[in-house]
């Protein structure tokens, strides 16, 4: 699995994503091993239902990747959620300020850096 390099949109921190938004090969490759497991496990008691656990498993993994994806998305300086501030800004800006001020340390850090630097790429 790549990783994949960025900065944060917010504070321009730079980051790593270490999570895909989709499913890749790999992931259904699983999904069919215990797809496969489960039925010769359950096939005695529910004969050929027991494949409908592919559609169990189809949806634990998708919900897990996205869950992982969201979770690694979100900036550790700042609190920006880019997926929140696709949806509503509002929201968005409500949480970075929330987490802002949890994290006060981080606001001063990260406010000092930027203007330090704004300050002196005008002179």
């Amino acid at each position: 699995m790549r990783n994949k390099d960025c900065y944060c949109a917010l504070c321009r921190t730079p980051r790593v994503v270490r999570y895909s938004r989709t499913l890749k090969p790999i992931h259904y490759a699983q999904v069919t091993l215990f797809t496969v497991a489960t039925t010769w496990l359950f096939f005695p008691w529910l004969e050929f239902k027991a494949l409908g656990s592919f559609f169990i498993y189809w949806a634990a993994f998708e919900f897990s990747q996205k869950t992982l994806y969201r979770r690694d998305l979100k900036c550790k300086s700042c609190g920006f959620d880019p997926t929140w501030y696709k949806r509503d800004v509002k929201v968005a800006r409500r949480q970075v300020e929330e987490y802002l001020a949890k994290n006060p340390q981080l606001l001063q850090r990260n406010t000092r850096s930027s203007a330090d630097s704004n300050f002196s790429s005008r002179q």
